[in-house]
């Protein structure tokens, strides 16, 4: 699934740390009961990096079968 260089890697990883991050700002807010504005602009936030981390997974993967094909 992920043939990915560790340099890609890395990159990625700025991604997931940002699912981390907003996954525990969610659940902060939703054990503390102070459910507001900002906790749905984190769900939304979420859901934006979630499809990001894909497509940009996607499109490295896409450059590295292109650059074997060289």
């Amino acid at each position: 699934m992920w043939n990915l260089p560790s340099k890609q890697l890395a990159y990625v990883s700025f991604y997931y740390f940002f699912i981390i991050f907003w996954v525990a700002c969610i659940f902060y807010d939703l054990f503390n009961d102070v459910v507001t504005g900002f906790t749905f602009g984190y769900v939304f936030a979420l859901l934006y990096f979630i499809a990001r981390t894909r497509q940009v997974i996607q499109d490295l993967e896409d450059f590295n079968d292109y650059e074997s094909e060289d």
